[in-house]
């Protein structure tokens, strides 16, 4: 006999492996950067990357740490552009592409991203895939300010 099965569920299987435990001074860190990437601060995104990385040799040359701010307000200023002009839903942004881009200016410049922000990172990527998969018109900002910004106040 034919089974018949309902095919209006699905199962999702999700991997918890890329987890983190932040300290507090990396959570400090992470909404401070957050923080000013919201308000399309992207110099002052940058700097903190510099100042506050362990391992940095950006700032032993001479105007490096400012051509580093200046290229992480350019991709600050790029995402907040097409945030006004296309939305901030996964299905649009490409969170992963921004990424990379800053990823390869911390390479070129030799500022180091630490092995939690690494995992923060990497969680984001994946995220973002399955977000989009399951809920392609979520605003990401929208969802992620409240917490951040209540993140940041009770400090």
């Amino acid at each position: 006999t034919k089974q018949e099965y309902d095919t209006t569920y699905s199962i999702v299987f999700l991997d918890a492996g890329i987890s983190t435990s932040l300290s507090s001074n990396d959570q400090r860190n992470l909404v401070d950067l957050f923080r000013a990437i919201i308000f399309n601060d992207g110099r002052t995104a940058g700097r903190l990357m510099v100042e506050r990385a362990k391992y940095e040799r950006c700032s032993q040359t001479p105007g490096c740490t400012e051509e580093f701010a200046s290229g992480i307000q350019d991709i600050v200023s790029e995402f907040h552009d097409r945030r006004r002009s296309e939305g901030l839903t996964l299905g649009r942004m490409q969170i992963g592409s921004l990424l990379s881009r800053v990823l390869d200016l911390c390479r070129v410049h030799g500022v180091e991203i630490d092995p939690a922000m690494s995992s923060v990172v990497i969680s984001t990527l994946v995220l973002e895939g399955l977000g989009r998969s399951l809920e392609p018109n979520l605003n990401l900002l929208d969802f992620a300010k409240p917490f951040v910004l209540g993140i940041g106040r009770a400090w």
